[in-house]
């Protein structure tokens, strides 16, 4: 074979391996394949936020993962959160459920729904005094008062069930008829502990979940009844009527606070009990008054206290058939 025809073929031999070559390569690459689209989050209903970034609801309860204790972190202690307990007494069975009623000044009474297996709860407390009691069939713990501060950790609390009873009763006016509205106290003779409704249109009042033990029944107020009071005593699954107590003739009163230039002061506690009886206890409106009810007739000293310090002092005069007057100005 001559040099020609030999190149000729080292060329052709040459082209046939870098073929090869190629589909060699061509058969090792990734095949194609079609783009996966990663599904969008769904969508959040408006005004509802991540679940991530979810606060408590308000007077939320739930199991601690752990024994209450006051919860000393900043974002705790700046909503009020405090921790508690709540267990019965011995040779009492804990009940399925149970009612834990938060009461504190100025806001709607809360009463909280709880599994009888969720003994440890929490629940965030409003600025203030409020009043902590637990409750179910036929079991009811004594009052509990808590004071939160808002710069101070809540400390933990307990509230033991034992055996409770019922009481109704019924308040009139001096002619017979019901007498509604009016503030009914139910005062522990031991503990001191008092528990408070208002009689209904029918006059009539009930308490439901008072612990058994014995008690003194006031009317209009704890410290300053207008109208003797009925000792009682509450007897476990028994409901005790007491009987039907008429009032005396009562009047009404109007307080007015302003300040040194006789301008009215806003959020001023009145505050003042009766000579015969009755007790005042309000905060000024905007307008810088204070109405107050079954009064009986009679003087009252007022005491009256802003939360800048400011207080004052005053006399109100109260005569049936109509409304007494005071005016009471505030020094600094």
């Amino acid at each position: 074979m001559n040099r020609p025809a030999k190149l000729i073929v080292l060329l052709v031999v040459a082209a046939l391996a870098l073929a090869g070559f190629l589909l060699w390569q061509s058969n090792r690459a990734t095949p194609d394949v079609a783009p996966v689209r990663i599904p969008d989050p769904p969508a959040q209903p408006a005004g509802v936020k991540p679940e991530t970034a979810q606060q408590p609801d308000q007077g939320r309860v739930e199991a601690p993962t752990q024994a209450p204790a006051g919860d000393t972190s900043p974002g705790a202690i700046a909503v009020g959160r405090v921790r508690g307990q709540v267990d019965t007494v011995p040779g009492a069975k804990f009940p399925a459920q149970f009612e834990l009623v938060v009461e504190t000044a100025g806001s709607p009474s809360r009463v909280l729904v709880i599994p009888g297996t969720e003994r440890l709860v929490t629940l965030d407390l409003e600025p203030g005094r409020s009043v902590l009691s637990a409750r179910a069939e036929g079991l009811a713990s004594r009052l509990l008062v808590l004071e939160r501060k808002s710069d101070a950790p809540v400390p933990p609390f307990k509230l033991t069930l034992e055996p409770a009873g019922r009481l109704n009763g019924q308040v009139l006016d001096p002619r017979g008829a019901a007498l509604a509205g009016l503030p009914v106290f139910l005062v522990a003779t031991s503990s001191k502990d008092v528990r408070t409704t208002a009689s209904d249109s029918e006059g009539r009042y009930t308490f439901s979940d008072a612990p058994v033990g014995s008690y003194c029944v006031a009317f209009g107020a704890s410290d300053s009844p207008i109208a003797p009071v009925v000792p009682v005593d509450v007897v476990q699954t028994e409901v005790r009527e007491v009987p039907p107590q008429s009032m005396p003739e009562l009047g009404e009163g109007e307080i007015r606070v302003l300040d040194r230039e006789s301008k009215p002061v806003e959020g001023a506690r009145v505050f003042g009990a009766g000579q015969s009886g009755g007790w005042i206890d309000g905060v000024s409106n905007s307008a810088g008054y204070v109405h107050a009810r079954f009064l009986p007739a009679g003087n009252f000293f007022l005491n009256v206290t802003t939360e800048d310090g400011r207080s004052g002092q005053g006399p109100l005069e109260i005569n049936l058939g109509r409304i007494g007057r005071s005016m009471i100005h505030i020094r600094n």
